[in-house]
Protein backbone atom coordinates (compact mmCIF):
# COMPACT_ATOMS: atom_id res chain seq x y z
CA UNK A 1 0.00 0.00 0.00
CA UNK A 2 1.07 3.73 -0.49
CA UNK A 3 0.41 7.12 1.04
CA UNK A 4 -2.60 8.86 -0.35
CA UNK A 5 -1.21 12.04 0.39
CA UNK A 6 -4.73 14.14 -0.64
CA UNK A 7 -6.93 11.77 1.82
CA UNK A 8 -4.14 12.29 4.31
CA UNK A 9 -4.67 16.20 4.24
CA UNK A 10 -8.70 15.72 4.14
CA UNK A 11 -8.11 13.40 7.24
CA UNK A 12 -6.57 16.06 8.77
CA UNK A 13 -7.76 19.24 7.90
CA UNK A 14 -9.28 20.05 11.12
CA UNK A 15 -6.15 19.29 13.40
CA UNK A 16 -2.86 21.51 14.23
CA UNK A 17 -1.34 20.33 10.91
CA UNK A 18 -1.91 22.66 8.16
CA UNK A 19 0.50 21.71 5.58
CA UNK A 20 1.49 18.46 4.88
CA UNK A 21 4.36 17.01 2.81
CA UNK A 22 4.63 13.66 1.29
CA UNK A 23 8.19 12.80 -0.26
CA UNK A 24 9.03 9.76 -2.15
CA UNK A 25 12.89 9.74 -0.23
CA UNK A 26 14.80 11.73 2.02
CA UNK A 27 17.87 11.82 4.24
CA UNK A 28 16.07 12.50 7.50
CA UNK A 29 12.58 14.04 8.01
CA UNK A 30 13.44 15.93 11.25
CA UNK A 31 17.24 17.04 9.96
CA UNK A 32 14.31 18.34 7.24
CA UNK A 33 12.32 20.27 8.98
CA UNK A 34 15.11 21.84 11.46
CA UNK A 35 17.10 22.92 8.87
CA UNK A 36 14.09 24.98 7.18
CA UNK A 37 13.21 26.28 10.86
CA UNK A 38 15.97 29.25 10.34
CA UNK A 39 14.57 30.41 7.02
CA UNK A 40 11.06 29.99 7.20
CA UNK A 41 7.86 29.05 9.77
CA UNK A 42 7.36 25.74 9.80
CA UNK A 43 5.19 25.43 12.78
CA UNK A 44 2.37 22.80 12.19
CA UNK A 45 4.30 21.28 9.31
CA UNK A 46 4.35 17.30 8.80
CA UNK A 47 7.17 15.70 6.35
CA UNK A 48 6.61 11.89 5.85
CA UNK A 49 8.66 9.31 4.05
CA UNK A 50 8.70 5.47 3.27
CA UNK A 51 12.65 5.64 2.52
CA UNK A 52 14.44 7.43 4.79
CA UNK A 53 18.36 6.88 4.33
CA UNK A 54 19.77 8.78 7.49
CA UNK A 55 17.87 8.51 10.13
CA UNK A 56 18.73 9.31 13.66
CA UNK A 57 17.48 8.16 17.02
CA UNK A 58 18.79 9.19 20.28
CA UNK A 59 21.88 9.66 21.71
CA UNK A 60 23.09 10.21 17.80
CA UNK A 61 22.19 6.18 17.11
CA UNK A 62 21.34 5.60 13.46
CA UNK A 63 18.27 3.91 12.50
CA UNK A 64 17.66 2.97 9.42
CA UNK A 65 15.35 0.50 6.89
CA UNK A 66 14.99 -0.37 3.42
CA UNK A 67 13.16 1.42 1.31
CA UNK A 68 9.32 1.11 1.46
CA UNK A 69 9.56 -0.68 5.00
CA UNK A 70 9.11 2.14 7.25
CA UNK A 71 6.97 5.23 7.83
CA UNK A 72 9.07 8.42 8.87
CA UNK A 73 6.89 11.32 9.90
CA UNK A 74 8.04 14.58 11.53
CA UNK A 75 5.85 16.98 12.75
CA UNK A 76 6.77 20.57 13.66
CA UNK A 77 5.19 22.95 16.56
CA UNK A 78 5.69 26.63 17.51
CA UNK A 79 6.91 25.90 21.63
CA UNK A 80 7.60 29.63 22.07
CA UNK A 81 9.72 29.53 25.53
CA UNK A 82 7.85 26.09 27.15
CA UNK A 83 11.23 24.69 27.29
CA UNK A 84 11.08 23.56 30.86
CA UNK A 85 8.86 21.02 29.68
CA UNK A 86 10.30 19.78 26.21
CA UNK A 87 11.04 16.14 27.69
CA UNK A 88 7.67 15.75 26.95
CA UNK A 89 7.28 15.84 23.73
CA UNK A 90 8.98 12.38 23.14
CA UNK A 91 7.19 10.53 25.67
CA UNK A 92 3.99 11.95 23.93
CA UNK A 93 4.72 10.80 20.59
CA UNK A 94 4.97 7.35 22.36
CA UNK A 95 1.32 7.52 22.94
CA UNK A 96 0.36 8.96 19.77
CA UNK A 97 2.04 6.04 18.16
CA UNK A 98 0.40 3.80 20.61
CA UNK A 99 -2.97 4.76 19.73
CA UNK A 100 -2.36 5.14 16.16
CA UNK A 101 -1.25 1.77 15.88
CA UNK A 102 -4.45 0.59 17.90
CA UNK A 103 -6.63 2.50 15.65
CA UNK A 104 -5.22 1.59 12.17
CA UNK A 105 -3.98 -2.11 12.79
CA UNK A 106 -6.79 -3.04 15.79
CA UNK A 107 -3.14 -3.90 18.47
CA UNK A 108 -2.81 -1.84 21.14
CA UNK A 109 1.11 -1.79 21.75
CA UNK A 110 3.04 -0.96 25.05
CA UNK A 111 5.71 2.00 26.38
CA UNK A 112 8.95 0.89 27.48
CA UNK A 113 10.29 4.08 29.03
CA UNK A 114 10.92 7.10 27.49
CA UNK A 115 9.24 6.26 24.17
CA UNK A 116 10.43 3.04 22.77
CA UNK A 117 6.77 1.64 20.93
CA UNK A 118 7.04 -2.26 21.93
CA UNK A 119 4.34 -5.09 20.64
CA UNK A 120 4.82 -8.26 22.47
CA UNK A 121 8.00 -7.27 24.04
CA UNK A 122 9.54 -6.04 20.32
CA UNK A 123 10.60 -2.38 19.44
CA UNK A 124 8.06 -1.64 16.66
CA UNK A 125 8.88 2.68 15.99
CA UNK A 126 11.78 5.19 17.58
CA UNK A 127 11.29 8.67 18.64
CA UNK A 128 13.47 11.86 18.51
CA UNK A 129 11.86 15.07 19.17
CA UNK A 130 14.89 17.97 18.40
CA UNK A 131 14.56 21.73 19.85
CA UNK A 132 15.76 24.53 17.51
CA UNK A 133 15.49 28.16 17.54
CA UNK A 134 13.61 30.30 14.71
CA UNK A 135 13.09 33.95 14.26
CA UNK A 136 9.70 33.18 12.37
CA UNK A 137 7.20 32.09 15.14
CA UNK A 138 3.83 33.16 15.11
CA UNK A 139 4.49 35.97 17.25
CA UNK A 140 8.07 36.93 16.39
CA UNK A 141 11.22 34.93 17.52
CA UNK A 142 10.58 31.48 19.71
CA UNK A 143 11.55 28.07 20.08
CA UNK A 144 10.65 24.79 17.53
CA UNK A 145 10.28 21.41 18.66
CA UNK A 146 10.01 19.06 15.76
CA UNK A 147 8.81 15.34 16.63
CA UNK A 148 10.29 12.68 14.37
CA UNK A 149 8.66 8.91 14.66
CA UNK A 150 9.71 5.98 13.06
CA UNK A 151 7.57 3.20 12.09
CA UNK A 152 8.32 -0.05 11.18
CA UNK A 153 5.94 -0.92 8.82
CA UNK A 154 7.11 -3.96 6.38
CA UNK A 155 10.22 -4.93 7.22
CA UNK A 156 10.79 -8.99 6.41
CA UNK A 157 12.43 -10.88 9.87
CA UNK A 158 15.54 -10.82 7.28
CA UNK A 159 15.73 -7.19 7.77
CA UNK A 160 14.76 -6.54 11.30
CA UNK A 161 18.19 -4.00 12.76
CA UNK A 162 18.31 -6.12 16.28
CA UNK A 163 17.09 -9.57 17.10
CA UNK A 164 14.34 -7.31 19.46
CA UNK A 165 12.98 -5.39 16.65
CA UNK A 166 9.49 -5.94 14.86
CA UNK A 167 7.43 -4.87 12.37
CA UNK A 168 4.09 -4.15 12.10
CA UNK A 169 3.76 -6.96 9.04
CA UNK A 170 5.79 -9.17 11.22
CA UNK A 171 3.62 -8.62 14.39
CA UNK A 172 -0.01 -8.43 13.17
CA UNK A 173 0.11 -10.56 9.80
CA UNK A 174 -1.46 -8.54 8.01
CA UNK A 175 -1.34 -5.67 5.59
CA UNK A 176 -0.05 -2.20 6.88
CA UNK A 177 -2.51 0.87 5.63
CA UNK A 178 -0.15 3.36 4.94
CA UNK A 179 -2.58 6.29 4.99
CA UNK A 180 -4.67 4.99 7.59
CA UNK A 181 -1.76 4.56 10.16
CA UNK A 182 -0.32 8.10 9.41
CA UNK A 183 -3.78 9.81 10.01
CA UNK A 184 -4.41 8.27 13.45
CA UNK A 185 -1.26 8.71 14.94
CA UNK A 186 -0.81 12.71 13.44
CA UNK A 187 -4.51 12.92 14.80
CA UNK A 188 -3.69 11.22 18.04
CA UNK A 189 -0.49 13.53 18.43
CA UNK A 190 -2.20 16.64 17.36
CA UNK A 191 -5.37 16.17 20.08
CA UNK A 192 -2.25 15.30 22.78
CA UNK A 193 -0.22 18.27 22.51
CA UNK A 194 -3.67 19.93 23.09
CA UNK A 195 -2.86 19.15 26.84
CA UNK A 196 1.01 19.96 26.82
CA UNK A 197 2.36 21.68 28.72
CA UNK A 198 -0.77 22.53 30.48
CA UNK A 199 -2.18 19.21 31.58
CA UNK A 200 1.10 17.15 32.54
CA UNK A 201 -0.82 15.29 34.89
CA UNK A 202 -3.45 14.04 32.41
CA UNK A 203 -0.73 13.21 30.27
CA UNK A 204 1.20 11.69 32.91
CA UNK A 205 -1.83 8.99 33.72
CA UNK A 206 -2.42 8.35 30.32
CA UNK A 207 1.12 7.56 29.90
CA UNK A 208 1.08 4.96 33.06
CA UNK A 209 -1.97 3.66 31.29
CA UNK A 210 0.01 2.22 28.38
CA UNK A 211 3.82 1.62 30.58
CA UNK A 212 5.17 -1.49 30.17
CA UNK A 213 8.11 -0.55 32.05
CA UNK A 214 5.87 0.24 35.76
CA UNK A 215 6.69 -2.00 38.20
CA UNK A 216 8.74 -4.48 36.12
CA UNK A 217 12.46 -5.27 37.33
CA UNK A 218 14.80 -3.00 35.48
CA UNK A 219 18.58 -1.51 34.35
CA UNK A 220 18.69 1.96 34.30
CA UNK A 221 22.26 3.58 32.66
CA UNK A 222 22.31 7.02 33.74
CA UNK A 223 24.05 9.43 31.71
CA UNK A 224 27.96 9.11 32.76
CA UNK A 225 27.56 5.27 32.89
CA UNK A 226 25.73 4.46 36.18
CA UNK A 227 24.03 1.64 36.50
CA UNK A 228 20.71 1.45 38.78
CA UNK A 229 18.59 -1.90 39.30
CA UNK A 230 15.43 -1.84 40.87
CA UNK A 231 11.66 -1.76 40.34
CA UNK A 232 10.05 1.08 38.12
CA UNK A 233 7.97 2.68 40.74
CA UNK A 234 6.24 5.35 38.22
CA UNK A 235 6.53 7.86 36.01
CA UNK A 236 5.93 11.47 37.56
CA UNK A 237 4.20 14.74 37.05
CA UNK A 238 7.46 15.71 34.27
CA UNK A 239 7.81 12.44 32.59
CA UNK A 240 10.53 11.40 34.79
CA UNK A 241 11.12 7.26 35.44
CA UNK A 242 10.84 6.64 39.13
CA UNK A 243 13.36 3.49 40.62
CA UNK A 244 13.11 1.97 43.60
CA UNK A 245 16.84 1.02 44.14
CA UNK A 246 16.43 -1.18 47.32
CA UNK A 247 14.70 1.38 49.24
CA UNK A 248 15.87 4.46 47.49
CA UNK A 249 14.12 6.37 45.25
CA UNK A 250 16.21 6.95 42.13
CA UNK A 251 14.59 9.71 39.51
CA UNK A 252 15.87 10.00 36.10
CA UNK A 253 15.16 12.40 32.98
CA UNK A 254 17.18 10.60 30.47
CA UNK A 255 18.64 7.26 30.21
CA UNK A 256 18.95 3.78 28.48
CA UNK A 257 16.62 1.17 30.67
CA UNK A 258 16.42 -2.39 29.88
CA UNK A 259 13.70 -4.94 31.19
CA UNK A 260 14.91 -8.10 33.30
CA UNK A 261 13.43 -11.19 33.68
CA UNK A 262 11.99 -11.42 37.19
CA UNK A 263 13.98 -12.73 39.48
Amino acid sequence: MSLDADLLRTRLADTRWHRIEVVEATGSTNADLVSRAAAEPVGGTVRITTDQTAGRGRHARTWTAPAGTQLAMSAAIDVADHTEDLGWLSLLAGLAAVQGVDDAMGVRPTLKWPNDVLIDGKKVAGILSEYTRSEHGPTGPGGVAVIGTGLNTTMAADQLPVPTATSLGLATGRDVPLTDLAASYLRALSDLLDLWPHDLDGLAARYRDSSDTIGRRVRLVLPGDREVVGTAAGVDHSGRIVVDADGQQVVAAAGDVTHLRPE
